[in-house]
């Protein structure tokens, strides 16, 4: 009984193993050819998955994928907010970034903002608010000449609640700060 016992141990342990495998084997088969010649994983896995959600994006460069004009499909556990975004793109790089929490940086959303949009060629958007944006992280980019606000995080869950977060600072909804920045960001999951 106890030879039978061991290789019933064995046989599940082959087991484990192959299945092992056959994961491995499927997670790399998910990489899409554009993007399997990338340096950096995280981006590179991210960016399989928007080509499986969105489609081929609209400009394809070898260290970048951009699609133009598209409507966020929600997330099984999150609804976005910002539904249109002009730009979503993905670098191959690297950004780690420690604010509110460890992550990596590499999938860019822009929106244009008509509130901040250049009158006469100048900026509209108040130079105080640039500041305080900067102040609460990095990865808000304001453009005052173009009008937009890209968010640049580790995915688009994370940068829909930035841009929610510069919509609801211009709009006078919130004062910008680290803390309401790290509520909504942590809160998220």
């Amino acid at each position: 009984m106890i030879i039978v016992n061991v290789n019933v141990i064995v046989v599940k342990k082959t087991t484990m193993i192959k299945l092992k495998s056959l994961l491995f084997e499927q997670e790399e088969k998910k990489i899409h050819p554009l993007v399997s010649n990338w340096k950096h994983k995280k981006a590179q896995k991210y960016a399989s998955i928007l080509i499986e959600k969105y489609g081929e994006p609209n400009v394809k460069g070898g260290e970048m994928l951009l699609w133009e004009d598209i409507t966020l499909i929600d997330e099984e556990n999150y609804q976005y907010k910002v539904k249109k975004i002009d730009k979503l793109y993905v670098i191959d790089e690297h950004i780690e970034h420690s604010f509110p929490a460890d992550h990596i940086d590499y999938v860019y959303s822009t929106i244009a903002i008509p509130e901040i949009q250049a009158k006469d060629g100048k900026s509209t958007i108040n130079p105080d608010l640039v500041g305080k944006f900067a102040g609460v992280t990095g990865s808000i980019i304001v453009d005052g000449l173009k009008g937009e606000v890209t968010a640049r995080c580790g995915d688009t869950v994370a940068n829909d609640i930035t841009l929610n977060f510069v919509l609801d600072s211009i709009g006078g909804k919130i004062e910008p700060s680290k803390e309401e920045y790290g509520k909504r960001i942590l809160g998220k999951k």
